[in-house]
């Protein structure tokens, strides 16, 4: 888990507390700066293993999901920038990667989708009691 300096767990119904992500959103928009270099380089270091991924699977729209999608608005321009300098396997359009949709609970839907695909595909999968 991501420890954030400052960050609280009072559960107090604050939107923040034990939420490192809700925590970098806010001070992102408030224009931290610290927050905001530290934004860009986990930008450029995400484009740097995604140009990687990309180079072996060669996605057609690489999703950025869970947390990632939250912070979406500022590591979109490094990470884009990053997969331009170093996707070579084609040419590559910066807005093919996009944030996704789904919020943080893409990766969870995701999974339930493939269970549940797999079960209908094959009933026998499922346990009987």
């Amino acid at each position: 888990m991501l420890r954030v300096a400052g960050l609280a767990d009072t559960g107090a119904g604050d939107p923040v507390a034990g939420d490192p992500v809700a925590l970098l959103v806010e001070r992102a928009s408030a224009g931290d700066a610290p927050t905001l270099r530290a934004l860009d380089e986990a930008g450029r270091a995400l484009g740097l293993a995604l140009a990687s991924a990309v180079h072996l699977i060669d996605p057609d729209a690489p999703v950025l999901g869970d947390a990632c999608a939250k912070l979406a608005d500022w590591l979109l321009l490094s990470v884009r920038a990053k997969l331009v300098a170093r996707v070579t396997v084609r040419p590559w359009t910066p807005k093919a990667l996009c944030p996704s949709t789904l919020g943080r609970r893409g990766p969870v839907r995701g999974a339930a989708l493939v269970m549940v695909q797999q079960i209908i595909a094959d009933p026998t999968r499922l346990p009987v009691r």
